[in-house]
């Protein structure tokens, strides 16, 4: 099985990558959701949060588009 290690000796299997794609997946819904109460909240809008939510999803999606596609 391939392992890549970082410098902190977390390791990552590449050929099962199911865990981090559904971790990545959970945390854009979790961010979205986040970034939808902003929207419907109050009328202050935290321009800066939602800009930080937007490039939480936007990383998450570039690594999970990065990921080798396992069955």
């Amino acid at each position: 099985m391939s392992r890549v290690k970082s410098s902190v000796g977390v390791g990552i299997e590449l050929d099962n990558t199911y865990k981090l794609r559904e971790k990545l997946l959970t945390e854009i819904a979790g961010y979205e959701y986040e970034q939808s109460q902003l929207k419907i909240n109050g009328n202050h809008v935290n321009f800066t949060l939602m800009q930080t939510y937007r490039e939480l999803i936007a990383s998450r999606r570039e690594m999970l588009s990065r990921l080798p596609v396992c069955y």
